[in-house]
């Protein structure tokens, strides 16, 4: 039996497995290892030709393993084509639809650049200056009227088109013309994928060593969005050219005139790689609301690009591809997520001050606020994993009462710097005692702790007894407890990624509505990834804490007459209670671990009753 071939299906780029493995050896060869020559060049004399070398290197690694692939037989099986064809530089008739593509990669390319400006400027990140154009005129130097000076730019970078698209041409033909078709063995997103991150890579050599090395990861998320939508040009067009064109407007009027003509004469307007125009942030979100909205047209074009859709088709997996599809949405606005916060975190300590004031321990600063007046003062000690702006309400209520109450951050936490070594209960009972004598504070105090806050008020009122006037102990942690650090862990490596990923961004439904409004406001940087990594911090030192509570005097009446409340949410705090003959143990009617949010009248009437009751020393 003779044979027959289908006329729409073409074999695959390179024909034989072994031909095409040959063809991407060749390109990968020269495509990657020209720019590390001129990047060696550039290290070696200073000269760099590292941007336009690479970008012809990758143009003339094409045109050779395209040559060894024809010459090696590469071509067998299927319909042979022309290389001009294999690589979508034909056909270029009708040339009305060869225009329309054009037009429509130039106009969406500034229109997203514009766009991602915009959103840029309305999130605080892109200082404009839209009456003097006094960042324009910075970049070119010019002066006059500000259309003259806009006309002017724009010349300029018409002109900078004009020369890049020859540049241009040679990546699109790389990445997209030649690399884009041999990768579609792994699927169509997958190949869109890899031919992003690979053209990512491609550039490191323009970023090693050129003092830019921190704008490579941004950069690298970019080209895989801007590859995916280069890549569906490439696909529903038929051709490279609408890509080329795109390639080369964002390379100058967006880079250099988008981003520029609207900014203040700022550094931060176009030093930061996070949230410059498209190549940032604004511009990721932008590119993938239309990659989403645009996927089945992505589908359809690879389906009717010849090129592309010749491969038979697999039996269709609904499961998978929900589950491929969900996976990738979540990787995807992670990525996304966390350039976000990456370039928010910068302006956080103009947009969240410390409601508060930074005391220095010798070897940090730790976060201190204190209201009211007169003495004693209370202190008030957060559980693990919350700051001192869950105290807001107490202090408040004490303030207008008379009393003076501070709270703070443990080293890490919030607006706390992080602190050197093991982060164990004694350290921070020995760093707040020396916090609150430079911070002019005159003791002794009443301390209320809650929860992982017990460990470190039991060790301090050891350290420093005569620092303590009374003690209020809320739900506090059990040294018998071995079960806790890896639980706990665990939630603060989660809570971590999710603040890391920007969600505390998206506003303040992650945190418990019964927070005072201080927590709510500040969030990203009240449980920020900083707070996270002080929270783990102190589960790794977790043996070290119990350990040293455990060994502490635990016999009935070993703290003497010391005034002490301890209020529980569940069964359990009598032992605690015992270690003073002045105590008091309440059960409270909540069940609820954080008592202070849920029964804050109970909490408040037992601070009073302490301070009654405590002899102060003078």
């Amino acid at each position: 039996m003779r044979p027959t071939a289908e006329p729409h299906l073409v074999s695959p780029p390179g024909g034989t497995p072994g031909g095409r493995r040959r063809e991407l050896t060749v390109f990968v060869l020269i495509g990657f290892g020209i720019p590390w020559l001129l990047w060696l060049l550039r290290v070696r004399t200073g000269v760099d030709v590292v941007a336009p070398g690479g970008m012809i290197a990758v143009g003339l690694a094409t045109f050779v393993a395209l040559r060894l692939g024809r010459r090696t037989g590469g071509r067998t099986g299927g319909r042979t084509g022309t290389v001009a064809r294999d690589t979508a530089l034909v056909p270029v008739r009708p040339v009305r639809r060869l225009v329309r593509f054009c037009a429509i990669a130039l106009g969406a390319t500034l229109a997203s650049g514009f766009l991602a400006v915009a959103i840029g400027a309305w999130a605080g990140e892109y200082p404009t200056d839209l009456e003097n154009l006094s960042g324009l005129r910075d970049v070119y130097g010019t002066s006059g009227e500000p259309f003259q000076l806009i006309l002017s730019a724009l010349a300029v970078n018409i002109g900078l088109l004009v020369v890049v698209l020859p540049l241009a041409f040679c990546e699109e033909w790389a990445w997209r013309g030649f690399l884009l078709p041999r990768l579609r063995p792994l699927g169509l997103w997958p190949a869109l994928l890899a031919g992003g991150l690979i053209w990512g890579v491609w550039h490191l050599p323009g970023y090693v060593g050129a003092g830019a090395s921190a704008g490579f990861v941004p950069f690298l998320v970019f080209t895989v969005f801007f590859g995916i939508l280069l890549g569906w040009l490439r696909l529903a067009s038929g051709l490279i050219w609408p890509g080329v064109l795109a390639h080369a407007a964002n390379n100058t009027l967006v880079t250099a005139f988008v981003n520029v003509v609207t900014s203040a004469d700022d550094e931060r307007a176009l030093s930061d790689p996070w949230t410059v125009g498209l190549s940032g942030w604004p511009g990721w979100l932008i590119m993938l609301a239309v990659i989403l909205v645009g996927a089945r047209a992505i589908r359809r074009a690879a389906e009717r690009d010849p090129a592309f859709g010749g491969l038979p088709r697999r039996r269709p997996r609904p499961l998978r591809r929900i589950v491929a599809a969900s996976l990738g949405l979540v990787i995807v606005a992670a990525l996304a997520g966390t350039a976000v916060e990456q370039s928010m975190a910068r302006t956080d300590a103009r947009r969240f001050p410390a409601p508060g004031r930074l005391v220095s321990v010798g070897t940090h600063q730790l976060h201190l606020r204190c209201l009211g007046s007169g003495s004693p003062a209370v202190v008030f000690e957060a559980g693990w994993g919350d700051s001192s702006t869950t105290w807001d309400g107490l202090q408040r209520e004490l303030a207008a009462s008379g009393r003076r109450s501070c709270a703070y951050d443990r080293a890490g936490y919030a607006w706390s710097e992080p602190g050197p070594g093991v982060r164990d209960a004694s350290a921070e009972a020995a760093e707040l005692v020396t916090l609150l004598a430079n911070a002019g504070e005159r003791g002794p105090f009443v301390f209320v702790g809650h929860s992982w806050g017990g460990h470190v008020l039991r060790l301090l009122r050891a350290q420093r007894p005569e620092q303590v006037a009374g003690l209020v102990l809320l739900d506090i942690a059990d040294e018998r407890n071995t079960g806790l650090a890896t639980p706990a862990t665990i939630q603060a490596h989660v809570w971590s990624f999710a603040a890391g990923a920007g969600l505390l961004r998206t506003g303040a439904w992650m945190v418990d509505p019964r927070e005072p409004r201080l927590t709510r406001a500040n969030a990203p940087v009240v449980f920020g990834p900083a707070t996270w990594a002080a929270a783990a911090a102190e589960m790794r030192a977790y043996d070290a804490t119990v350990r040293a509570v455990r060994g502490l005097p635990s016999g009935p009446g070993s703290w003497g007459g010391l005034p002490l409340t301890v209020i529980s949410a569940q069964d359990g705090g009598e032992r605690t209670a015992r270690l003073s003959t002045r105590e008091r143990h309440v059960v409270a009617a909540t069940q609820d671990h954080y008592v202070h949010l849920a029964e804050p009248a109970l909490v408040l009437r037992e601070i009073h009753r302490v301070l009654g009751e405590a002899a102060f020393t003078k």
